[in-house]
């Protein structure tokens, strides 16, 4: 059966697994890099692309897990932009970044909203706090999101979308020149 073609000659067991989706075993860089063929590759304009991406990835930066596509995908529908790219920005928040951009988030949101000594004190911030005072701590965030999603916006959409258009004239020119070749070869051969 074709079942078992595709099996693994040694089957992985659970914490195999666990480990393998905590660190990949392909390097980051790798993963990068396929992620930005993936995206340079969605149909539409660089614009649209880009567009998206930078949505999702800028929706990212709010407090409000579990949105974020919806996020993403309601600011992609505003701007023109590719759906598909904004949920693939979305991947900007994950188990990895989230804790990094709830710090930055709450930190700038009381920055702005109260004097540095009138935040919440850190050794206060406890899971029991953030359920008592949720207003204390999620006013703070939306803030902070706001502001870095502003933030984040172009600094992912203009080098994007300038990547985008790099990588398609590229094609555009191996396309060309094979089909110049492939004419070259047909004269030669008629001749």
């Amino acid at each position: 059966s074709t079942s078992m073609l595709f099996r693994r000659s040694i089957p992985t067991t659970r914490a195999d697994r666990i480990l393998r989706f905590l660190w990949p075993t392909m390097s980051l860089s790798r993963i990068g890099s396929y992620y930005k063929r993936r995206v340079a590759r969605l149909p539409g304009t660089p614009h649209s692309i880009a567009a998206g991406f930078a949505s999702g990835a800028a929706v990212s930066f709010t407090p409000f897990m579990g949105f974020h596509f919806v996020l993403g995908a309601v600011l992609a529908y505003l701007i023109r932009g590719n759906m598909v790219a904004s949920a693939l920005g979305t991947l900007v928040g994950n188990p990895w970044t989230f804790p990094f951009i709830w710090i930055a988030t709450y930190e700038l949101g009381s920055n702005v909203l109260y004097n540095a000594s009138d935040g919440v004190p850190k050794d206060t911030l406890s899971f029991s706090y953030l359920i008592d005072n949720i207003g204390d701590v999620l006013i703070p965030m939306i803030l902070g999101g706001a502001i870095l999603s502003i933030i984040i916006f172009p600094l992912v959409y203009f080098p994007l979308r300038l990547m985008i258009q790099r990588f398609r004239d590229s094609r555009f020119a191996k396309r060309q020149r094979r089909a110049k070749l492939q004419r070259q070869k047909a004269a030669e051969e008629q001749a």
